[in-house]
This record gives C-alpha cells, structure tokens and sequence, in this order.
C-alpha cells in the first residue's frame, strides 16, 4: 500500500474526505427540505414552484460548476504529482473564471424568469410565486458561482470540514430568515417566496464571505497578485476538463426539465408529490453522494501519484459501501412514508401519488448509486467524454422518452416519469462501472 505518513495523504483518505461533505449533504437536504417544509404551510402553489424554479436553479449551478469541476480535478492531480505551482495557478484562474461565469450566469437567471418561466404554462399564481423567487435568487448566480469554487479549492486540498461547517452556520441562517418571512415573529408581515428567497440568498452570501476568510487563513498557495503570470493553457484545461466534466451533469438537468415539463402537464397535484418525493428521497442517496465526491478528490489524488491499481480496487468497495447504504435508506423512508408525507402535505391526493413515487424510490436510488461513484471517478481520472456521450444518449433517450412514453402516451402519470428516470439511472450505471472495472481510464490521466 502507498505511503500515508504525510499531512497531504492522510487528509487525503476517504473517512477524512467523507464524513465532512456528508454531513455538509445532509444539511443541505435538510435546508432544501425545510424550504419545501416551511412553505407547504404556506401554499401547495408555492411548493410546485419552488419545484419547477428548483430544476432552473439546478441548471444554473451545474454550470457554475462547471469551472469548480475542472478546478478539483487539475489540484488533485497536481497535489499528487507534486506540481505545487501548477495547483496554485488553477486555484488563481478558478476565481477569475468564476466571477466572469457567474456575472454571465446572473443575467441569465434574470432572463429566464422573463422568458423561459412562461414557456411551463404554469397556473396563473405558480407562474408568479416562480417568478419573485427566480429574480432574487437568479441576480445573485454570481456570488453562488465564486463560493462553490472556493470551497472546492479547500477540499482539494483535504480541508472539507471547514465547507461543512462554514454551510452549518449559513444553514442556521437561512431557517431563521424563513422563519421570520413566514411565521410572523414580532407581528411582522408574511414576506412569503420572496422572503423565502431573500433568506437564501443572503445565507449564500454570508458563506462565501466566510469561505473566503477561511482560504486565507488555511496553507494553501493562492497568489492572486500572479494572475498574470498564469499560463493561458491552465484556462483552456480547466476550462476544458469542466465543461466536459459539467456536460454529463448539464444533460441530466436538462432531461430533468424535460421530465417535469411532462409532470406539469399532469397538473398541480403531480407534481406537488414531484417536489415533495424528490426532497424526502435525498436523504437516501446523500452518503453516496458524499463518498461520490470524496472518491473523486482522492482518484484525482492517487492517479497524480501513480497509485492506478490501489484506486481501481478501492472505488469498487466504495460502490458496494454506497449501495448498501442507500438502499437501506431508501427501505426505511418506505416504512415511513405516510408519517413522512404528512409532514409537508394532507392533501388525500398528493399523499397517494407521493406514497408510490417513494415505493418506486428503492429501485432508482439503487441505481443512481452507480452513476455517484463511478462517473465521479472516471471523471477524476480524467476519462470524462464518454460519460458524457453515455449520459445523453441515456438520459434523453431512456429517461425523457420514456417518461413520456409511460407517463403521458401510455397514461401511468407521474410514476411512469419516475420509473423512466430509473431506467436511465441503472442502463447508465451499470455500463460507468464496466467501464471502470475495464481500466480504460489510464490512458487519460494527465
């Protein structure tokens, strides 16, 4: 086995990378959670738009990511071959890019709440709820896109507790500011979305605030008085890496959009049970998603290494790990379902229809397992273009053509939509992990 004496390896190992960005996951969901939760009191309408604004949020940071990814995979790497230099320029040139990519991404967001909201053909009040909650949210993109690139400067350098807890306290914010806009503290107004979303936003902001005190007081090499000496070439890779790296996500986002374009057709009671299965069901997949990432931080680490056969062995242990937990999750959300539903919703028919996309949950968060491991690996090794070409072949033609095969032409509703993301989900993953069984990834490595 590798050498893991070193500061470096050891916060390079996968419970030390883990346990942070899970626990970081889980309050996440737990805060995506409490907004669904918090307005259910409010309104079902208000619910079905954070629903629908939720897909165009995702949107939007997938491509804020797109910078951050390509970012945590050049520092691994660099990290682990020692190019200290070279992992301190990406670093310089992430912040660059994402202030550039986030104001673009800001305009954006504010042209889509405009333009693109209409095109869902939503209930008069969904359409406008979706509307307050877009234009506050969407204008600040841009300190979204530069937080979630500083925070993966400090996990890839094994600093993922200081994100964790940076996101706690943001987190203990946002509630507060949802409280105060719904709950009437102190006989103040009802703010509704819009103070729901103004929470949100300045929980963001307070968290790249902080993350950027935290970068500087950790000891990381970032000389941003240097910028100009960068090489154009660190730009074009991790401009390169992330943009294929985003692909794959980006494609899934936007088959997801596709999907509820469907469920929106079905009406409000769809996907109200859309929106509320998709947050209970997190909680199933948050520690694969956790260890998905973790995996990618130290696959990066190790192939700069040159530890190839070490990572091939341990990512496949990681999987059966992952799997395990979330379909033992995902079993005991089943057990509790109907007392898990009654907490956002009493409304007879949204619970039925909940009720059955949670039964079908067992099967698609079995698969998504696939998909968290081993294309965040793959990608890590920097095998990234077939996992993108895979992933728009399968999501569009497995997961949005069926969805609408089994949920609009064939009249199963919105559980024919969910299964159809199912399919897509295990078609995709069984042929990602093949793949890193096969070890065509070496060739890819920088």
């Amino acid at each position: 086995m590798p050498n893991t004496d070193s500061t470096m390896n050891k916060r390079m190992s996968i419970v030390a990378l883990t346990w942070p960005i899970f626990i970081e996951i889980l309050l996440r969901t737990a805060l995506n959670t409490s907004d669904v939760f918090m307005l259910s009191g409010y309104s079902d309408k208000a619910v079905s738009a954070v629903g629908v604004i939720g897909q165009i949020s995702f949107f939007l940071i997938i491509v804020s990511s797109m910078i951050s990814s390509g970012t945590g995979i050049l520092i691994a790497q660099y990290n682990g071959s020692s190019r200290q230099q070279d992992a301190a320029y990406v670093g310089v040139a992430s912040i660059a890019l994402s202030i550039v990519l986030g104001i673009a991404l800001s305009l954006i967001a504010l042209l889509g709440a405009e333009y693109f909201l209409p095109l869902y053909k939503l209930e008069a009040q969904v359409e406008q709820y979706g509307h307050e909650y877009l234009v506050i949210s969407g204008a600040m993109t841009f300190n979204l896109t530069i937080g979630i690139v500083l925070a993966t400067i400090l996990r890839s350098h094994g600093y993922s507790r200081s994100p964790m807890i940076i996101n706690l306290i943001a987190g203990a914010i946002n509630v507060l500011g949802n409280y105060i806009a719904l709950y009437q503290p102190f006989r103040l107004p009802v703010y509704g979305v819009e103070g729901v979303a103004i929470a949100t936003v300045t929980s963001q902001v307070i968290a790249t605030l902080m993350l950027w005190v935290v970068l500087k007081q950790k000891s990381i090499d970032l000389p941003l008085n240097q910028y100009r000496q960068i090489p154009s070439t660190i730009y074009s890779k991790i401009i390169k890496i992330g943009g294929m790296n985003a692909g794959e996500v980006l494609s899934y986002n936007m088959a997801q959009m596709a999907i509820v374009y469907f469920v929106v057709q079905m009406g409000t009671s769809s996907l109200a049970a859309f929106t509320y299965a998709q947050n209970i069901a997190r909680v199933a997949f948050a520690f694969s998603l956790a260890l998905g990432q973790a995996t990618q931080i130290q696959t990066g680490y190790y192939v700069g290494k040159g530890w190839a056969d070490n990572i091939l062995v341990m990512v496949q242990k990681y999987f059966v790990v992952g799997f395990i937990a979330s379909t033992t999750l995902m079993m005991i959300i089943y057990a509790f379902r109907f007392d898990l539903i009654d907490l956002f919703t009493s409304e007879p028919e949204i619970v039925v229809i909940t009720a059955s996309l949670l039964t079908g949950s067992i099967f698609l968060e079995a698969g998504r397992v696939f998909n968290l491991i081993f294309i965040s690996a793959l990608k890590a090794a920097g095998d990234i273009k077939f996992p993108v070409q895979m992933g728009i072949l399968s999501m569009w033609g497995i997961g949005v053509g069926f969805s609408y095969l089994f949920g609009v032409h064939w009249g199963y509703g919105v559980l024919g939509a969910w299964m159809a993301i199912a399919l897509d989900e295990w078609f995709r993953g069984v042929i990602m992990a093949r793949r890193w069984r096969k070890k065509g990834w070496v060739k890819f490595t920088l």
